[in-house]
């Protein structure tokens, strides 16, 4: 059986859940890892077993030859590294979300990509999950009517409570401007769309109770 060749753009907190996922599909065979921070992309690559480690993605492309990279960073460079990815010739890439920090560039983002003919996704993975699959299943059953007459959530995030809250996993949450919806509310929305179809219009009410963060932390 002929693997897919994969490589991984970033080695941060949540990388770690991406190469354990990768090493337990058998069709995939990870074969480099590539951060800004070498020490930090070697030690994932040791880690999860994966061959090489390197700083620089242009090289890693050139060298390992992949069919689809993993990006796993965060949302200001993902733009610069998809464009980085479809001009070395990959035919397939998955980015971490969000997508970009704006609407405007996510729509670049994605008119380059419908252009460009490579095969690229967006890691919004909640829609997967087996509870959501069953009342997916059970809508289109018509189990529960014909149509969805509401959906609707309250939140805040349990782990942004604290003084020290993201310090020991991701301490740039702390000054994101925007937090909660950009981050985790995103889940939802995607959920949403998942259920009930796309949405015509949305509006957040926002708060902030944790002072030692800048952006919103309740919704």
């Amino acid at each position: 059986m002929k693997k897919l060749k994969g490589v991984g753009i970033g080695a941060g907190y949540f990388s770690g859940f991406h190469y354990d996922a990768w090493n337990r599909i058998d069709e995939v065979s990870m074969e480099a890892v590539c951060d800004l921070d070498i020490t930090r992309a070697k030690e994932t690559a040791d880690k999860w077993n994966i061959p090489a480690a390197f700083d620089d993605p242009a090289e890693m492309f050139r060298k390992i030859r992949p069919d689809f990279v993993d990006i796993i960073t965060r949302p200001e460079n993902h733009y610069q590294l998809i464009e980085l990815s479809v001009a070395s010739g990959l035919s397939a890439v998955i980015c971490q979300k969000p997508l970009a920090p704006t609407y405007k560039e996510s729509s670049a983002i994605i008119d380059f990509t419908n252009n460009s003919g490579v095969r690229f996704m967006v890691h919004e993975n909640w829609r997967f999950q087996p509870w959501y699959r069953q009342m997916k299943h059970l809508i289109d059953a018509g189990d529960i009517g014909d149509r969805l007459h509401s959906l609707y959530s309250r939140m805040r995030t349990g782990d942004g409570w604290t003084e020290d809250a993201y310090l020991n996993r991701q301490p740039y949450f702390v000054k994101m401007p925007r937090l909660l919806i950009y981050e985790t509310g995103i889940h939802f929305i995607d959920t949403y769309r998942y259920l009930a179809g796309e949405i015509d219009s949305v509006y957040a009410r926002l708060k902030k109770f944790n002072k030692k963060i800048a952006g919103e932390d309740a919704g």
